[in-house]
């Protein structure tokens, strides 16, 4: 409860004698005095953004009508990436990033005078080659492609889009680019420590896990800043990341050839780049003075030992008295806004979005959307519960019953971890939910460790001089701590009845509209196959003996689940995002895993405007479901529950749908994984 109680502001709220009622608000915000560094703006315009094709286009809009400058903090890079596609399949399909930032430092969209562009990048030599994040960037081979490109006959356009990037990060960094000035920054592994030492959760660190996080911290903020001296600022906060992969449309098509081809992005899964989910909000107003702080500061903190790196920025920000000119164009209504970061710092850390997750969640009365890329900290789940099992025990002193009290509908969805040694923090996370059995392998070996560990116990009681004591993985423990070994049922019914708590994780997935045409050769072959083995099964009924047959029919079967399975593609969830009961969202870059909330440097927004959580909910939900159930007043607890109940069926049902590989009625699959590892990585 502590974190909760830190966060909470106290406040007196009059009781009227005649109607013994008082009405209060709930505090989304972080609002206490030691908060003071992430004050609340009151006076903005905010716009969220769903995925890459809204996003960019935003983006792509505004630096055209840039007049002053242009601030970029990025986790990666990509010069050639198209923020629009218009022009084919074949890059470049419209408007690149590096064509942009250099035509807009030249003065082209600004009658003739230049516009200031700072780009600060996030790089590290062993993170960097990894993830390649900023693919050309300190390239020795750019002469290599100059090379290739000129003996090649005729220049293909993937040694073209190489050559772009190499060409434009080789004129930034040589200062070539007037009016473009690049920065690097890179994690580092004190602050990293500073920050963990106080996290109760890294007393789980495995020795690679806690290694991985203190050797490869990353900055991993997305915002631009944009004529923030001007007579009409505005701003972006992002999860999105500026790299190919991350352009797609709402309708997450199963192979779009604007997304691009895979050699284009760090996916290299076919056919082409896979869909992805994200989001980013576009900001006018008083929150833009948090959004340039950060810039500013780390801008001039990074690397400034190349010729294109600029110069520091002279700007004297106070966040509490923000210049009138941020908000002389505002337009009514205007929303509340709340600029979050995780900063780790010898210094002293900052952990406001923790903090605002933890403050936010413990008013969540009717439901919690939660879509998020890594969804791997149970922890937080844990303080979700004894934060709904004190609300229980005071609506009880106060007289309520159970059956009046609103029940708190969970949602989550998130992708499949996309690696192996992800999967134990996740089953420990949907564990807690209710939905261990999502990931049946992983508790198959968690409680075959945790047999043998009992076992072995036995032994030690009954002969610890000959017995050595046994020792249990952090693994095994965190799934003994969450409650595992229950099936899913008798964990959901505990849920609501101990916490007055449903909930339900789901996957997304696209479809492939045209595989009779896709899969017309296979398809073929399946059927002949089955013919066969149709013919060779009633051979076998009359000789009672046919191995071969039996073979055939397997082979059959492997072809047929093939199949079925290449008919669905996963729509890759990179978002942030967390909307609560029509009231508040947040989004930004921050996952909820211990890296975001404590090790790499990650920067959000939240809002308490009602109406602008709503719309985005309305939108979101209607995406994911085809525009069926998108959640009508979700406030009123009949209504969700429907919703709640249409959302759980969909999701079983599209699981079955996808087994088959049948038509899904929309995005969203029930979450399964079938991996299984004793390593933990977060």
């Amino acid at each position: 409860m502590s974190a909760i109680n830190d966060t909470q502001q106290r406040s007196t709220v009059p009781l009227s004698t005649a109607t013994r009622t008082a009405t209060g608000s709930a505090q989304w915000f972080l609002e206490k005095d030691e908060d003071a560094q992430t004050p609340v703006f009151h006076h903005n315009n905010l716009r969220p953004l769903v995925c890459g094709e809204e996003a960019f286009a935003a983006i792509a809009g505004d630096i055209k009508k840039a007049t002053h400058s242009i601030d970029l903090v990025c986790w990666g890079f990509d010069p050639a990436m198209e923020l629009t596609r218009h022009n084919g399949e074949e890059w470049p399909r419209g408007d690149t990033w590096g064509d942009l930032l250099r035509r807009a430092s030249e003065g082209q969209y600004n009658g003739g005078k230049p516009v200031q562009v700072r780009l600060l990048v996030w790089h590290d030599v062993i993170g960097t080659p990894l993830v390649n994040n900023m693919p050309g960037y300190k390239s020795s081979s750019f002469k290599e492609h100059v090379t290739n490109a000129l003996t090649s006959s005729p220049l293909s356009v993937r040694e073209r889009r190489k050559l772009f990037n190499s060409r434009w990060y080789r004129n930034a960094v040589a200062g070539d680019h007037a009016n473009i000035a690049l920065r690097t920054r890179g994690g580092r592994r004190s602050d990293v420590v500073a920050s963990l030492h106080s996290e109760p959760e890294t007393k789980d660190l495995g020795t690679i896990e806690q290694v991985g996080m203190e050797w490869l911290a990353t900055h991993h903020q997305k915002t631009i800043v944009i004529d923030y001296e001007g007579d009409k600022p505005c701003g972006y906060v992002l999860g999105l990341n500026s790299v190919t992969d991350y352009w797609d449309t709402k309708e997450h098509k199963f192979n779009d050839p604007k997304r691009g081809k895979s050699w284009e992005g760090a996916n290299n899964a076919e056919p082409g780049l896979m869909p992805y989910q994200d989001y980013g909000c576009r900001i006018e107003g008083q929150a833009l003075a948090a959004v340039c702080k950060n810039f500013t500061e780390g801008w001039n903190k990074a690397d400034a030992g190349s010729k294109g790196a600029g110069s520091n920025v002279s700007r004297e920000i106070d966040v509490h008295e923000p210049p009138e000119n941020l908000i002389r164009n505002l337009e009514a209504p205007r929303q509340r806004a709340q600029i979050l970061r995780t900063l780790p710092s010898t210094d002293g850390s900052e952990k406001s979005i923790h903090r605002l997750y933890d403050q936010a969640a413990s008013f969540a009365r009717h439901y919690l959307y939660l879509e998020n890329q890594y969804v791997q900290h149970a922890g937080w789940v844990k303080q979700l519960k004894r934060v709904r099992k004190d609300y229980l025990e005071g609506c009880q002193r106060g007289g309520l019953k159970m059956a009046d009290v609103p029940k708190l509908h969970v949602m989550v969805v998130m992708p499949t971890p996309e690696r192996k040694q992800m999967v134990p923090r996740t089953h420990d996370t949907v564990t807690e939910l209710g939905h261990g059995s999502s990931m049946p392998e992983q508790a198959k070996r968690v409680e075959a460790e945790l047999t043998r560990y009992d076992a072995a116990m036995e032994a030690y009681k009954r002969d610890p001089i000959r017995n050595s004591r046994p020792h249990l993985s952090s693994v095994a423990q965190n799934y003994k701590d969450a409650g595992g070994g229950k099936d899913d049922d008798t964990a959901r019914t505990e849920l609501e009845g101990q916490a007055a708590m449903r909930s339900l994780v789901a996957s997304l997935w696209s479809f492939d509209e045209e595989w009779p045409t896709t899969q017309k050769e296979d398809l073929a072959k399946l059927k002949e196959l089955e013919d066969s083995s149709s013919t060779d099964a009633k051979d076998a009924e009359r000789s009672k003996s046919s191995e071969d047959s039996s073979q055939e029919g397997r082979h059959v079967k492997r072809l047929r689940e093939k199949l079925y399975k290449e008919r669905y593609r996963e729509i890759y969830i990179h978002s942030k995002l967390m909307i609560i009961d029509d009231s508040m969202f947040t989004l930004g870059s921050a996952n909820l895993n211990l890296r975001s909330f404590a090790v790499d440097s990650e920067i959000n927004i939240a809002s308490d405007d009602a109406v602008t959580a709503a719309n985005l909910r309305e939108r979101v939900w209607g995406q994911h479901t085809d525009g069926k159930f998108a959640g009508g007043v979700p406030t009123d607890q009949k209504v969700m529950y429907e919703t709640f109940q249409k959302w759980q069926k969909a999701a079983w049902d599209n699981l079955l749908n996808k087994k088959k590989g049948l038509h899904p009625s929309c995005f969203l699959v029930a979450f399964h994984d079938d991996r299984a590892s004793n390593i933990r990585l977060g």
